[in-house]
This record gives C-alpha cells, sequence and structure tokens, in this order.
C-alpha cells in the first residue's frame, strides 16, 4: 500500500511544475553570482566555485523541501488528509511517502547547480566525487524533509508558509550554505556546527575537499532525523484529529 501511497503523491507533485521550477531558480541564480562575487572568501576560484555549489545546491533543496511542507498545510483544509485516514496506512508510513516524495523535488536544484558548477565555473571532481555529491546531497536532506512534513501537518498554511521561510533562510545562513562557519564567531560556529543544515553542507564539502564524511557528521544527521521523524509523526496525528 505504500507504494502506491508514494506513487500517488509523485504525481501529485510533477502536476506542480511551477513548484519545481520555482525551487530551482533562486539557488541557481544566487549560485552564479556567489561565485563570479568570490561571497565564499575559499582561497581559489576551484575552491570558491565548488564550496558554493555545494552550498547553493543544499540551499535548493532545503528549500525544496520546506516548500512541501506548505503544501501539506495547504492541503488540509481541502480534505486530503481526511482521504488519507480511510487508507490503511500508519502515521510512519505516511511520513514516509511524504518524505520521499519531498526528496524527489530537490532533485531539479541539485542537478541545475552541480551542471552550473561543471559548466559554467569549471569545478573539476573526479566521477567518484560528483557520483558522491549527488547521492550525498540528495539523501542527506532527509532530515530536513521530514521536519518541513512536521510543519505542514502541525501548522495552518500562513502558518507553515513563516516557519518555512525561517527554516529555509535562518538555518541556511546559519548552517553555512551561504558563508563559510569558520568566518562566524567561536560561540556560533559552535552552534553552527550542530545543526543539521550544516552537518548536510559538510557531507559534500568534505568529499569536494577529497576526504570522507565524518562519523560524528554522520551521527548528528541521524539524530536530527530521529527527532524530527518524531515530531513528523506527531504532527500527522494532531491534524487527524483536527480534520
Amino acid at each position: 500500500m505504500i507504494v502506491h501511497y508514494i506513487r500517488l503523491e509523485m504525481l501529485r507533485l510533477l502536476r506542480d511544475p511551477g513548484y519545481l521550477v520555482l525551487s530551482l531558480v533562486s539557488p541557481l541564480t544566487m549560485y552564479l553570482v556567489f561565485t563570479n562575487l568570490d561571497l565564499t572568501g575559499e582561497s581559489g576560484h576551484q575552491g570558491a566555485a565548488a564550496y558554493a555549489m555545494v552550498g547553493m545546491a543544499g540551499f535548493g533543496a532545503v528549500g525544496a523541501v520546506m516548500g512541501n511542507g506548505v503544501a501539506i498545510a495547504e492541503d488540509k483544509p481541502l480534505g486530503w488528509i481526511r482521504q488519507l485516514r480511510l487508507l490503511p496506512l500508519r502515521p510512519f508510513e505516511v511520513v514516509v511517502g511524504r518524505t520521499l516524495t519531498a526528496m524527489v523535488g530537490t532533485v531539479p536544484p541539485i542537478v541545475s547547480v552541480c551542471l552550473a558548477g561543471a559548466l559554467v565555473n569549471d569545478v573539476s571532481l573526479s566521477a567518484a566525487q560528483w557520483a558522491s555529491v549527488l547521492v550525498l546531497l540528495f539523501v542527506g536532506i532527509a532530515p530536513m524533509a521530514v521536519l518541513g512534513i512536521g510543519v505542514g501537518y502541525l501548522l495552518t498554511g500562513q502558518q507553515a508558509q513563516m516557519a518555512g521561510l525561517v527554516c529555509y533562510m535562518g538555518l541556511s545562513l546559519l548552517g553555512g550554505l551561504w558563508v563559510p562557519i569558520a568566518k562566524f564567531p567561536g560561540w556560533l560556529e559552535h552552534v553552527a556546527t550542530a545543526t543539521p543544515i550544516n552537518r548536510y553542507g559538510e557531507l559534500s564539502w568534505r568529499v569536494t575537499d577529497g576526504n570522507a564524511p565524518t562519523v560524528t557528521g554522520v551521527l548528528v544527521l541521524a539524530g536530527w532525523a530521529a527527532v524530527f521523524a518524531a515530531f513528523a509523526v506527531y504532527g500527522y496525528r494532531c491534524s487527524s484529529r483536527t480534520v
């Protein structure tokens, strides 16, 4: 049943091409601007272009999954959750289905920014590095996708828009997707390393530098995923009781 549900949500996503286009325009534009102005401050054009490529691809992915949360909140008044309650799906299965759907929406910004990195800014990585970056950017966004789902189920459409914007812009900036956290004050840098966004970007930044992701980074990201999954299930159960 969950496979059929995921297919249904995928079809609903693809029927809204404007959502997909919007999720890639902003990060792609910002990437080209950032690399031309070298706002990342990384030494050397290659370093700046690679850092910004990962950062803006991640930024686009965050925007896509938080936008999915807003779409969920807007679905509630239309009775979509009421319809889901008629299906033999557990709350966890609904969250998993929505998470995978949200992750699919991150493919356009991730691929477009990485293509710009290779074709416009001559980012040079091995085939294994390119594959790793693409996979990590896609898989690593899962915790934020789950957070967006929880926000969508728990809040109204207007509230979800505000919360989504705070997470999209605020956490992306704090997590170092725009500017390296090494430029932050010492105390703020320590805060940033505890955020899921920073650990998400770190996965691919380390790969572009020729290193493997750290165990600590993976564990921090997994911890946030567990917390956000519990939050999303709670949000779905609350929304089911109020519709």
